[in-house]
């Protein structure tokens, strides 16, 4: 593959999503049943790992209340997108 296919296939992946054939399960399922939820986790991951200079201060408050319980940043990152942003629940999964 060229770098110019590469382009064009991300490009053809991001122009038209397929949430019933999913890269990712748990983005998948939020796309479809929550897209604000959806919408908030990408804010959130493209400011985090991308340089966006759009935070989502709802989200780095629960991400440091995971961290100050001890919890390491990425995994306190990805219970929490997996919960849909809720504290309690994400902390459940961690803890349990």
């Amino acid at each position: 593959m060229t770098l110019r296919t590469v382009l064009l296939s991300l490009q053809a992946l991001l122009a038209a999503a397929e949430p019933d054939d999913p890269q990712d399960a748990v983005v998948a399922k939020q796309y479809k049943e929550s897209f604000k939820t959806f919408t908030l986790t990408a804010k959130h991951w493209n400011n985090v790992y991308a340089g966006s200079p759009y935070k989502v201060p709802e989200c780095d408050e629960k991400v440091r209340r995971l961290i100050d319980m001890g919890v390491e940043e990425n995994v306190a990152r990805v219970a929490l997108s997996s919960c849909s942003w809720n504290l309690e629940k994400a902390t459940e999964t961690i803890f349990s």
